[in-house]
């Protein structure tokens, strides 16, 4: 059975909505994504409560949601408010007024509450052991410590972007004593939490301002690949950036590469919170992810009805498979042929020597190389390319990714082409390319050993012995077509691993 879920996350800058459809063999995929500026934290700060515009002005955006949910036959809402609801003195007279002029259930939630859904969000798709994550928001922050994929500690802090502006007045440009006292602010607070100091651990984050640092950071290095989700930025980067940042006014940073204009006025605010928290902590990079709270709300709801733990064991594998089934590639074939490459993989690493993590990238590649069927038949091993290259796939950083994608569209031999592709030739190196060719060549192997898609081949043996490798297949079959197609490749086997290839 299939159903969509919608997902309405009511922060204290944005109001955010995004669709999420669950098909009938489990794959989901993201559908629809709207986010509007509401800033319901405005003007709170004097009062603790919140004003009549910023309500309304909420209400106008959620009756819009409700609509658009109504529109596109959404089966179940999930709506979440955060600090600004949750601090306000009128917080649950507004959520009232929300639900008796849109319908829409939304739930004011704890900071804990929130800090746990981004937690869920981020260590679902980004592959880190043990990092400090931060939900930076507009009007508070949540932290956690994550040791060995766990949250080990969870604080929320109460101040945000748009709060902390309103109480330093950095709204346009900041003086040198403005921003000192904002910092001694931010640090006095993270200084009661002592597990944050000298942790030399990543921090991972995610929020409107953290993605913006993303976006800034790429178009000062002029990077080829407008994805944020898994970027990474080093602590002398993002210091340059945020000195920069604070050197300027608001007309300036209006028009300041990458930045969205309608954060210019509180991102001297979000990113001196980053800057506090990567010198605290000593951090060694930041990594932006750009799921959060709403993917942790999906997720939560996702893998509980598929009676999975909250925890995915293996999130690059996961995402792969929910890809494959999206794609509705046959999974029987690309399972077969995945295991057909790892066990050449294994059995000819002393000829290949290549590492684990490259057998990790095989598997993905394995698993994708026939995606592209549902575009067109015809030269789908580029469709699969261009498919890998744009999924949501995570646990892999952009330059695997690239290479992945490199391997699929290279299943049926390897070709100039890509290495001309502006996009993959900035993220590959010379040794990537190696990797690649390799990579490349036992899928072709292993696909062609697949070719009638019938499993005749159950499993192949592969050694080396003086100048030969050799693979001998275990079949009940002749298997004509199949050793046909695995021998057109000896050539490259030859050219790739100077060595003659012998199918038995």
């Amino acid at each position: 059975m299939t159903e969509r879920v919608a997902i309405i996350d009511l922060g204290s800058n944005s109001a955010r909505l995004i669709v999420m459809h669950i098909y009938h063999n489990g794959a989901y995929n993201l559908v629809y994504n709207q986010k509007e500026s509401v800033r319901m934290s405005e003007g709170m700060a004097e009062t603790g409560v919140l004003t009549r515009d910023s309500m309304w002005r909420a209400i106008a955006t959620l009756k819009t949601f409700a609509h658009m949910c109504e529109l596109v036959k959404v089966d179940k809402i999930l709506a979440v408010a955060t600090a600004a609801v949750r601090n306000a003195k009128n917080g649950s007279e507004f959520i009232a007024l929300v639900h008796q002029h849109t319908g829409i259930p939304l739930q004011a939630i704890s900071g804990e509450a929130e800090a746990h859904l981004g937690y869920t969000g981020i260590i679902n798709t980004i592959d880190v052991d043990n990092a400090l994550l931060f939900d930076l928001g507009g009007g508070s922050t949540e932290i956690t410590l994550i040791r060995d994929r766990h949250p080990a500690e969870m604080f929320s802090l109460p101040f945000g972007a748009v709060n902390l502006t309103e109480k330093f007045g950095s709204q346009d440009k900041v003086t040198d004593a403005q921003l000192a006292s904002m910092r001694e602010h931010i640090v006095t607070r993270l200084e009661r939490l002592p597990w944050i100091k000298r942790l030399g651990l990543p921090i991972v984050g995610v929020g409107g301002t953290a993605r913006n640092i993303a976006k800034m950071d790429q178009k000062r290095k002029n990077y080829p690949f407008p994805k944020v989700h898994n970027y990474r930025c080093g602590p002398m980067a993002f210091d340059e950036l945020w000195r920069t940042i604070t050197k300027t006014n608001l007309a300036q940073r209006r028009k300041y590469p990458g930045l969205s204009s309608e954060r210019a006025d509180i991102i001297i605010a979000g990113t001196t919170i980053v800057k506090s928290l990567l010198d605290l902590s000593q951090a060694t990079n930041i990594v932006i992810s750009g799921c959060g709270v709403r993917e942790g709300m999906f997720l939560e709801y996702y893998l509980s009805k598929q009676q999975q733990t909250e925890i995915i064991p293996d999130i690059l594998m996961h995402s792969t498979h929910n890809m494959l089934l999206f794609y509705k590639g046959n999974e029987a074939h690309a399972y077969h042929v995945a295991k057909l490459a790892e066990t050449m993989f294994d059995g000819w690493q002393s000829i290949l020597r290549l590492g684990r993590r490259d057998k990790k990238l095989l598997m993905v590649a394995a698993l994708l190389h026939d995606i592209g069927i549902t575009i067109n038949y015809y030269d789908h091993a580029r469709h699969s390319a261009y498919l890998v290259e744009n999924a949501r796939l995570f646990g892999l950083t952009h330059r695997e990714q690239m290479l992945v994608a490199v391997v699929v569209g290279w299943h049926n031999g390897a070709s100039a082409k890509y290495v001309r592709n502006k996009l993959y030739s900035e993220f590959l190196d010379q040794y990537d390319w190696q990797i690649a060719r390799k990579l490349a060549l036992l899928l072709a192997l292993a696909e062609s050993l697949e070719t009638t898609q019938l499993g005749l081949v159950h499993d192949v043996v592969p050694s080396v012995s003086a100048n030969q490798a050799r693979l001998r297949l275990l079949t009940a079959d002749p298997v004509t077509i199949e050793r046909q197609a695995a021998e057109h490749h000896r050539k490259w086997f030859k050219k790739e691993l100077e060595l003659d290839l012998v199918i038995e």
